[in-house]
């Protein structure tokens, strides 16, 4: 059994989100801020506090407002069931998946209310709404002074009340038909279905002096108590028994040794008139507790040289967190293996695991999690394989790159001024009309080049090395006439080196991520010329060529109108841009001048005449792309670079850079597009 789908509604930036979820493991991606943690904390909320800790805060947004809404109602004196229906709700709905031919699908069977014999899901909805009888208090604040504004007051006073006021009902939703339900009273068949547990990002690793920190010789007293559970396999109880009668003996041979030695103190305490006339007798008691030797006094030492062992705090914090890591899978497993009712299915959200870890680490994580679950199910040869799914929040790119786009779940804010939200994009269906050979091309390339596109503010497409290595200056040069908050520089923008070639492959991923981008390319401008007994076509200056042998460029606009060279070059503005992506390839310098660059090297030429000592003479155009023939690519990288200060960047490219610079579309003059990408 697997959970294949959630959907939240009404929580943080989650308004309402579908994400379907990989049996084995889901990696989630986006920028920050984009809810991937609101996407855990609903989870521990509801699967592991039953609503207990949901706060104000964590209604969305555009619900808060509805407080509002239901308190003017209920003065109104509007009818309950009217002032019920206004108030917000939080929803987490989980469709999981069965064996139809099982003979026993467990804590799952009371959530199973189809008639289906074909049907293999069950709904299980999980609804935090306000208690019926609750609502008038929860409305109604009490009196406060004249002083304090009225909306404060409110807000402070639903902060207050709104644990008391709402709770968490669990229904089960026929997956064949709406309008079958059924409602349950209490978490009894709830608790035992879903199991979760979260791994977070442990940055308390990092604040460890000289080995005063002990986080993971603390872990070994949750796996103790699991051990001491009755449902945990007898090797085990066995263990936990014996640790238990160590400390017995320890507790047996401190007491004699405390007796022996109040006996030899009892002359010198005659002197002070004790015991007295009561005749009071000491009797020393030593109580030694399993869990406060194992959280408190247990370390993780490493062994050194000389028999002198270093502390927990001495060791890498590489090693320190991946440790911490598997204890905590190895506690969780354990917790998992010694329920009375083993859960229907185990999530495990890990929480950055990239943290202090190297980068060939990060590449083979999700690989070894499988290896490990299975590593850790062979303690139990006669049980099925440990039943987890496992989901990563990540922003790591050696991560990210190394999962499958199957597996990848896009997390993307809308930063609407007055309610943000998020909406997830599933490259598992997202992608269903790019090519199985350009799907794995694209997953190769981004795995070896460790692309962070699914970071990124924006991103520029380049073509060659030397525009890669020039683009920091690129961008310091052009935001010269940039205002301030439109700066590329305060943005986190991604440049790709892809090759004149291959560009045109990205172009599906970048509109389903909806990443605002910049192709940078080359004319590419050739002629046809007869060699021997046929024409072939060859690089020629842009004034003698006729058409653009550039891939990108060719994919870019309808055939018809890059046939020709000329058609290209009269491209306005308007018609190099497609929804959030824009091309930029050579044009003149100057308007109403026919000189044009074929290649970066010809364009940085002819945007820097005096400084390659060039004068606007005859056909001075062809003159520059015999000499950019001359200029190696790294050293006119590094030397523009580096060496130059001044100089003028290429038309196209500040054009190019001008607009991605500029504001993304704002929400509302996309909103139909989103409605139609998002899945």
């Amino acid at each position: 059994m697997a959970i294949t789908n959630v959907r939240v509604e009404g929580f943080r930036l989650l308004k309402d989100v579908n994400l379907s979820l990989e049996k084995e493991t889901t990696v989630i991606v986006g920028r920050n801020n984009s809810g991937k943690t609101s996407l855990t904390s609903i989870f521990e909320r509801f699967l592991r506090d039953q609503g207990k800790s949901v706060r104000l805060e964590d209604f969305s947004s555009e619900n808060q407002s509805r407080f509002f809404d239901a308190k003017k109602a209920l003065d109104n004196q509007a009818e309950v069931a009217e002032v019920l229906s206004i108030l917000p709700r939080i929803t987490l709905t989980c469709t999981l998946e069965y064996d139809t031919e099982a003979l026993d699908i467990g804590p799952l069977s009371p959530f199973v209310i189809d008639v289906d014999e074909a049907s293999h899901e069950a709904i299980v909805c999980m609804v935090y709404k306000p208690k019926l009888d609750s609502i008038s208090k929860l409305l109604t604040p009490l009196d406060t002074s004249e002083k304090v504004d009225t909306t404060v007051h409110f807000v402070k006073h639903l902060k207050e009340n709104i644990n008391s006021c709402y709770d968490l009902s669990v229904l089960a939703l026929d997956p064949t038909d709406n309008s079958n339900t059924r409602a349950f009273s209490g978490s009894v068949e709830f608790n035992p279905l879903i199991m979760c547990n979260v791994i977070r990002a442990q940055r308390t690793l990092e604040h460890a002096k000289d080995g005063e920190t002990n986080v993971i010789g603390k872990l070994l007293n949750n796996m103790f108590q699991t051990a001491s559970s009755p449902n945990a396999i007898n090797s085990d109880q066995v263990l936990a028994s014996q640790l238990r009668a160590s400390v017995e003996g320890v507790e047996h041979d401190i007491q004699k040794s405390f007796d022996m030695m109040l006996q030899k103190l009892m002359p010198a305490m005659g002197l002070l008139g004790f015991p007295g006339m009561d005749g009071t007798v000491i009797q020393p008691q030593t109580l030694l507790n399993v869990e406060s030797l194992l959280s408190e006094h247990t370390k993780i030492c490493y062994k050194g040289e000389g028999n002198v062992h270093l502390p927990e705090g001495y060791n890498g914090l590489g090693t320190r967190h991946l440790i911490y890591m598997l204890l905590h899978l190895e506690s969780y497993h354990k917790e998992y293996r010694s329920l009375e009712v083993r859960p229907a299915t185990h999530v495990i959200f890990v929480e950055e695991p990239e943290a202090h870890l190297h980068p060939q680490m990060q590449e083979v994580f999700i690989s070894q999690l499988q290896k490990i679950v299975k590593k850790l199910s062979e303690a139990y040869p006669d049980d099925p394989e440990w039943n987890v799914q496992f989901v990563i929040t990540t922003h790591s790119s050696h991560i990210a790159n190394t999962a499958n786009f199957d597996a990848i779940r896009y997390f993307l804010k809308y930063p609407n001024i007055s309610n943000p939200y998020t909406i997830i994009k599933d490259l598992k269906k997202g992608l269903k009309k790019i090519s199985p050979n350009d799907k794995k091309f694209l997953h190769k390339y981004m795995t070896l080049t460790k692309c962070d596109l699914y970071f990124a503010d924006k991103a520029i497409l380049v073509e060659g090395t030397t525009e890669r290595i020039l683009m920091p200056k690129l961008i310091q040069l052009v935001e010269e006439e940039i205002e301030e908050n439109s700066k590329l520089s305060s943005q986190y923008v991604s440049t790709i080196e892809v090759g004149g070639a291959y560009a045109h492959l990205f172009y599906p991923l970048l509109d389903f991520l909806e990443v605002k981008s910049l192709i940078i390319t080359d004319l590419d401008s050739v002629k046809q010329v007869k060699r021997k007994t046929r024409l072939v076509r060859v690089k020629c200056p842009v004034a003698e060529g006729e058409w653009t042998s550039n891939v990108s460029i060719k994919n870019w606009f309808k055939e018809e109108e890059c046939a020709f060279l000329q058609l290209l070059m009269n491209k306005t503005d308007t018609e190099k841009v497609i929804e959030n992506r824009r091309i930029a390839y050579q044009v003149p310098e100057e308007d109403n001048q026919a000189a044009c660059g074929r290649s970066f090297e010809d364009a940085l030429i002819l945007a820097n005449m005096k400084m390659f000592k060039m004068r606007k003479s005859g056909n001075y155009a062809n003159r520059a792309w015999l000499e950019a023939k001359k200029l190696a690519k790294s050293d006119t990288a590094f030397r523009f670079a580096i060496l130059e200060e001044n100089w003028n960047v290429p038309r196209y490219i500040v054009e190019g850079l001008t607009w991605l610079s500029a504001p993304k579309l704002t929400v509302e003059t996309v909103t139909s597009e989103v409605e139609k990408n998002c899945l």
